[in-house]
């Protein structure tokens, strides 16, 4: 089984995560998770800063000018259409060493289909139901 979760929405699932009353084996499988999740968000973090110098106006020493605690961006519209490519892009989990914490997780979301959700935690349950493929039968290798 493969899991794939989009860069631009890393913060919520953990946030999401993070806010699930579990115990056990379900819970130690959330914090591995988590920590994947986590280990991705620093590195788009860090890509967005790059795209944030590459799109910025330079000084005499060729860095990155910050005005008010804010990168000087020179085209908007094109560092937002970089941004957008970046928060498109997927982790990509896999079976082999995390094919246990995909059951896992998989069965933990299950568990929370008759709860109630609103506003983004209700966007968030949903899209990590779709990417986990919680109403398929069966469990791919």
């Amino acid at each position: 089984m493969k899991v794939e979760i989009e860069n631009g929405k890393l913060v919520q699932v953990i946030d999401f995560m993070y806010g699930l009353k579990l115990a056990r084996k379900q819970s130690r499988y959330r914090r591995r998770l988590i920590d994947l999740l986590k280990e991705r968000a620093k590195i788009v973090e860090e890509d967005r800063i790059e795209l944030l110098k590459e799109h910025s106006n330079k000084d005499e020493n060729g860095e990155a000018i910050i005005i008010n605690g804010k990168y000087d961006v020179i085209d908007m519209v094109a560092f937002n259409n970089d941004l957008k490519e970046l928060y498109a892009e997927k982790v990509v989990i896999e079976g082999g060493d995390h094919r246990e914490m995909i059951r896992t997780i998989k069965h933990t979301l299950k568990k929370f289909e008759d709860v109630e959700y609103e506003g983004q935690e209700s966007e968030i349950y949903d899209y990590l139901c779709d990417q986990f493929k919680i109403d398929e039968e069966g469990e791919e290798e």
